[in-house]
């Protein structure tokens, strides 16, 4: 196509020249078929074989989900000693549940950042901080997501105690949704 020339092509360059290959009328020749899309590989039918047939017990019984850490073993736990500690495990939590990798992780790090943030706090000989009350809040939510509303119910009350109304409206705020999600989970429960 005369008229296009690109900036980087020196002048002296050779022209290109594409050729394409002529068909001729009444040829049997056909334009080139694109190859077929890859597919997966199928599944191998299920072997037939007798030693397979049934399930060995200990493949068909399902391993219980693990409990969660007991929180008190937690609290003396010397690691949790670091402040730095606390918000990093908070934030795990946090992108652990937003990733949908599981709960169960998510709730221990959710129970360890909440003993981290009650530990540094007893350590300075502080009152607790509103990163305790937000770790105690995203752990209330994982263990209502999980189902175990019950153990979901002292966990939101301690968050609610912490927030001191006079000391602003962060406090008031977190007082507040700390009501609420103890609310919810009440009516999820059944009892108000």
């Amino acid at each position: 196509m005369p008229g296009l020339v690109s900036v980087k092509t020196p002048p002296d360059a050779p022209p290109l020249h594409i050729s394409v290959p002529e068909i001729l009328p009444g040829s049997s020749a056909r334009p080139e078929q694109p190859p077929p899309p890859r597919t997966p590989t199928p599944k191998k039918p299920p072997s037939s074989s007798p030693s397979r047939s049934k399930p060995s017990p200990a493949r068909s019984t399902k391993k219980p989900p693990p409990d969660s850490p007991n929180p008190n073993a937690l609290l003396s736990d010397p690691s949790l000693d670091n402040p730095d500690l606390g918000p990093f495990l908070l934030k795990l939590a946090r992108d652990t549940i937003a990733s949908g990798e599981g709960p169960i992780k998510a709730l221990d790090y959710a129970i360890r950042a909440s003993n981290s943030f009650e530990r540094v706090a007893i350590e300075k000989g502080e009152e607790p901080s509103l990163d305790l009350v937000m770790s105690l809040h995203v752990l209330g939510a994982i263990y209502c997501s999980l189902g175990r509303f019950e153990e979901a119910v002292p966990v939101l009350e301690r968050a609610i105690k912490v927030p001191d109304f006079n000391k602003g409206m962060d406090h008031a705020l977190a007082g507040f949704s700390g009501y609420m999600q103890l609310g919810d989970t009440y009516s999820m429960l059944g009892s108000s």
